[in-house]
């Protein structure tokens, strides 16, 4: 998971028709009319779908998968007809935020459909009723747009997602395996693409080390130096945001403990 930043707003158009929508729904003399209008309107997301995607090198913004999380769904991180708890209990959903593209996310379909309706809060926290202000909710699910979340998850040389090292206090550990779980971040095969990933990038972590010990012994040894430089770049290129699964290969730098490694995390 990559930080997601909102880089630019959607057409206007589709800003116009979603307001439209959001004005029939706040009508609506009920629920059973609101998600009459949501259902009827559901091509509308399709419409700012190749918007999303772009936000995101065309990638799944939960898993950082391009094709082995499988089709690309709109997915609403607040759901819009339903909220359940993470024991099935129902509540309503947030309808107001069915066509605010701020509620947009980009997920594969392997992970949309174990997340569904799920939207769990931490214990005592209060569930915003329309229009309410959604700072005084805590969300259990990671969320790929706040800039806090995805330093929460890590990943390991087995393919898994995992806490990030620096995650001990108790909620947000829940947070990221109840995440894993709900978003089907271990999909067999996303595991299986994570560690061809992890042994690419400690090839390359090696490869440098191996060189820039082979200059450092000897300074004239160009070869050496180049051959570093090589292995440094293809690093480097790895963990740019636009490579796919490139959180994993920053979770392999970091594991390294070479602080000659780790320093192209803050060049990059």
């Amino acid at each position: 998971m990559r930080h997601i930043v909102h880089r630019h707003t959607p057409d206007a158009a589709w800003i116009t028709k979603a307001n439209q929508l959001l004005a029939q729904l706040g009508a609506a003399p009920d629920a059973a009319t609101r998600n009459a209008i949501i259902d009827d309107n559901s091509a509308v997301w399709g419409d700012i779908k190749q918007w999303l995607l772009s936000l995101s090198h065309h990638k799944c913004w939960f898993s950082e998968a391009k094709d082995c999380f499988n089709h690309w769904d709109v997915e609403h991180y607040r759901p819009k007809k339903s909220a359940r708890d993470a024991d099935g209990t129902a509540h309503e959903g947030y309808w107001w935020l069915a066509f605010d593209w701020r509620n947009l996310r980009i997920c594969g379909n392997a992970g949309n459909r174990k997340k569904g309706t799920y939207f769990p809060l931490r214990a005592g926290c209060p569930r915003c009723a329309a229009h309410g202000d959604l700072r005084h909710e805590d969300p259990q699910l990671l969320d790929p747009v706040d800039p806090d979340d995805p330093a929460l998850i890590s990943f390991n040389l087995e393919g898994r997602a995992i806490p990030a090292p620096h995650v001990t206090e108790r909620w947000e550990k829940s947070r990221v395996d109840y995440s894993v779980e709900r978003y089907n971040l271990d999909f067999p095969p996303l595991m299986d693409k994570r560690k061809v990933v992890w042994a690419n990038c400690w090839e390359q972590i090696q490869r440098y080390l191996t060189e820039l010990c082979r200059y450092h012994t000897d300074c004239t040894n160009g070869i050496a130096r180049e051959s570093s430089k090589q292995a440094l770049r293809a690093l480097r290129e790895m963990i740019c945001d636009d490579k796919e699964l490139s959180a994993v290969a920053r979770a392999c730098v970091l594991s390294s403990g070479d602080d000659r490694v780790i320093r192209i995390l803050q060049t990059t």
